[in-house]
């Protein structure tokens, strides 16, 4: 019977990262006080205020070790702040869904601190959150400071994740201690076929380039492209996810077998990450021009303060074009990609259901043969059975299949061998482990 995760586990992972850390020069949290802090969360994932689920992020943050007090009459920063309640309130499952109310984890972190005696008090509130989230979710390009020791948010029921500060340390999913992702977008076999896919837009960027630029030299284009490819299907995921419904993406050549019930073709996803990609060469262009000059000329600064605008009015087409289309994952069925990520409809259901007798669970992102682990596709839901049978099928599609607790299994053919991978990493942290502990189903 497999072993049923509770928080002390995390609490004792997360305590034993932190024994390790050599340069730590401040008192190091016990697992006593992780666990009673990730219990107090936990518990509190499954409490609902005012009809809706707590969600909330909190920070382990001693209220003596201030940040330096800024002037907010000077211009605008993007760094986080703490502001101190008049008295600390004991941390307890209620007091923390009832301020979770007045906290939303994108703009808000609440701070927490132990006293001499171990207890855990809610000291006050740090702002400027929407910068952690936007960076870690691929909105913004600045890394910037986190606050406190380390970060806890509330990522659904009995859903709790660790951080500290770009690391992710582990994530409690219900039942199963997570301590390690699979990059497999990033390395490995499923990488290689998403950028043979993304070479649709490599050739669009290229002629744009020697339409426009023909005398400029452009390094790592290749890369560039398949780098906001990737990472736009990362965000994908990650606004999925954010629903709790559960979701299902299908990239594929054709629409055989698909009954598609609500048809149409949206192409603004590829055409706004081709847009990205120019105004991001243009703009690294201009700006590594004119740091080569002493003084700059009105027409290069004018072409330089319009190229950055121009960039974040793109990266918003981008952010509102993934969203648009993730919204469509809340009814129910697949939502259906060509091969240039242009949706050809959503609420798509795969007909005669059929998957392989085995599927092959990889524990690397780079599969090998020798580690594969065979499963039976009847131990899972009917929605990874279908996609299951689909791409088993069809070489070369990609299914993504989002549960509704946020875990995403991604799966293609290779050698005729119908390959799953689970524990996907989506969100920019450093830690991208291409290993993990064999899948439990």
């Amino acid at each position: 019977m497999p072993k049923h995760d509770q928080p002390a586990d995390l609490a004792k992972y997360v305590s034993d990262y932190f024994k390790g850390l050599k340069t730590f020069k401040r008192p190091k949290p016990s697992a006593t006080l992780l666990t009673d802090l990730f219990n107090c969360l936990y518990y509190a994932s499954m409490q609902t205020e005012e009809g809706e689920l707590t969600q909330v992020a909190v920070c382990l943050y001693n209220p003596d070790e201030q940040n330096e007090e800024v002037d907010l009459d000077e211009e605008p920063i993007d760094h986080w702040q703490f502001t101190a309640f008049n008295e600390p309130i004991p941390l307890t499952t209620k007091s923390i869904v009832k301020i979770s109310k007045a906290a939303d984890p994108w703009s808000t972190t609440i701070a927490v601190y132990y006293d001499e005696a171990g207890e855990l008090f809610i000291h006050g509130l740090i702002d400027q959150a929407i910068h952690n989230q936007s960076y870690i979710n691929y909105e913004s390009d600045g890394a910037p400071a986190f606050p406190g020791e380390l970060q806890v948010t509330i990522q659904g029921i009995g859903i709790i994740a660790v951080t500290r500060g770009r690391r992710l340390l582990g994530i409690l999913r219900q039942h199963i201690l997570v301590k390690s992702f699979l990059d497999v977008l990033g390395i490995g076999q499923l990488s290689d076929l998403l950028e043979l896919k993304s070479k649709s837009s490599l050739r669009n960027v290229e002629q744009f380039l020697k339409k426009n630029y023909p005398e400029e030299e452009y390094e790592e284009v290749e890369e560039l492209v398949f780098n906001v490819w990737r990472d736009t299907l990362s965000r994908l995921f990650i606004q999925i996810r954010k629903y709790h419904h559960g979701g299902a993406i299908l990239i594929t050549k054709d629409k055989k077998n698909l009954d598609i019930k609500y048809p149409f073709v949206y192409k603004r996803l590829f055409y706004a990450m081709n847009r990205f990609v120019k105004v991001s060469l243009q703009y690294e262009n201009i700006k590594r021009k004119v740091s080569r000059l002493k003084t700059i000329p009105k027409d290069d600064f004018d072409l330089f303060i319009n190229v950055e605008f121009w960039k974040k009015e793109v990266s918003n087409e981008l952010k509102g074009a993934i969203r648009f289309i993730a919204s469509q994952t809340c009814v129910d069925g697949l939502i259906v990609f060509n091969e240039k990520l242009e949706t050809l409809g959503f609420g798509a259901v795969i007909e005669n259901i059929s998957p392989p007798n085995e599927v092959y669970y990889s524990p690397n992102a780079e599969y090998k043969d020798a580690n594969l682990i065979k499963r039976n596709p009847q131990e899972l839901g009917t929605r990874h059975r279908s996609m299951m049978t689909y791409c088993a099928e069809n070489e070369g599609s990609i299914g993504i299949v989002i549960s509704q607790d946020g875990d995403i299994r991604i799966m293609s053919l290779f050698d005729r061998k119908l390959i799953v991978w689970e524990n996907v990493k989506t969100q920019r942290y450093l830690r991208a482990s291409i290993s993990v502990s064999p899948p439990k189903l």
